[in-house]
């Protein structure tokens, strides 16, 4: 007969909703999405062939077979804590943050506040890139961490949302068709959402200037050469002239959202939810089945996020 292996992560998550007793709290604190949770503890009891916990309106409550469970997860989860924390420096030598450029004025400075409170010993280094990009080298174990525009097929941890909008110099002609458009290169979310928004209108554009660089974004739009579309913090940041023309379309909200590295050191997923509390607007308390710091699908950092602003 094939020996089974219990996965620890199954485990872990097992004793946090029983210690939590909430599924959308377990997701929080272990960055996981609530179906992520539901599907792990499933496992558990598909592996040790019986149910483990039963759930009413008041409580989460262990089965006989999950007291039987929780007994051994004790063990073998402290077990696991003591051998990493006896082997393993809390804190690791080098911290490697990513996020788009025109992002990093408004979040980098928390971000850097807090690793300089919880990891004061670290190496800091910071990366600029498309959030497309971001989220392939996070998945490729390349960065730590990653502020980046959430894409809806990729999870990752809902940190806020923000709308996008128009911003032009003062004498730009929106009425001129085609539309020009200075953006990020192909392959931003706020570029797809925007030309998909004109598209759907039947609006004529092209796309006159493009970087990976906001600055030599802004410097077109500040020229006059075209119009730009951003989330309205960095408009404002950037001290940009919003344009509020009913000739041009409304935008979306896109989601700002942050992924952590699968392996990541315990320290960096502690900083990240820091990040988290630290960069999100304050929101009621929650309630079981009400998953508010997690967006949709959004959820462990852990998957690769295609987003780019």
């Amino acid at each position: 007969m094939a020996l089974l292996n219990v996965d620890i992560d199954l485990l872990r998550t097992f004793l946090t909703v029983l210690d939590t007793q909430s599924f959308t709290r377990t997701a929080e604190r272990l960055l996981r999405t609530q179906p992520a949770i539901s599907q792990q503890i499933k496992k558990l009891e598909d592996t040790v062939g019986a149910p483990l916990i039963t759930r009413d309106r008041n409580a989460i409550t262990p089965t006989t077979t999950g007291l039987v469970v929780k007994s051994y997860a004790e063990g073998i989860i402290g077990l696991n804590d003591k051998m990493l924390a006896d082997l393993l420096d809390a804190a690791p030598a080098v911290l490697r943050i990513g996020l788009p450029d025109d992002y990093a004025a408004i979040y980098l400075p928390e971000i850097l506040r807090i690793a300089a409170l919880r990891l004061p010993e670290t190496e800091i280094s910071c990366h600029a890139d498309i959030s497309r990009n971001l989220g392939k080298r996070v998945a490729n174990g390349d960065l730590d961490l990653a502020i980046l525009t959430a894409d809806p097929e990729t999870p990752s941890l809902h940190v806020t949302s923000e709308p996008l909008v128009w911003v032009a110099d003062a004498g730009f002609d929106h009425q001129a068709r085609p539309l020009r458009l200075s953006m990020f290169h192909d392959g931003c979310v706020i570029r797809r959402s925007v030309t998909e928004v004109l598209s759907q209108q039947n609006i004529a554009f092209r796309i006159s200037h493009s970087s990976d660089s906001n600055s030599m974004i802004i410097t077109a739009i500040d020229g006059g050469h075209a119009l730009g579309a951003m989330p309205r913090c960095t408009a404002e940041y950037a001290g940009m002239q919003i344009v509020d023309d009913p000739s041009l379309p409304p935008l979306p909200k896109i989601d700002i959202a942050l992924l952590v590295r699968e392996q990541a050191n315990p320290a960096v997923r502690e900083l990240a939810l820091g990040a988290i509390a630290a960069l999100a607007p304050s929101t009621p308390a929650d309630s079981d089945g009400d998953n508010h710091s997690l967006t949709g699908t959004i959820a462990p950092a852990m998957a690769p996020a295609s987003s780019t602003i």
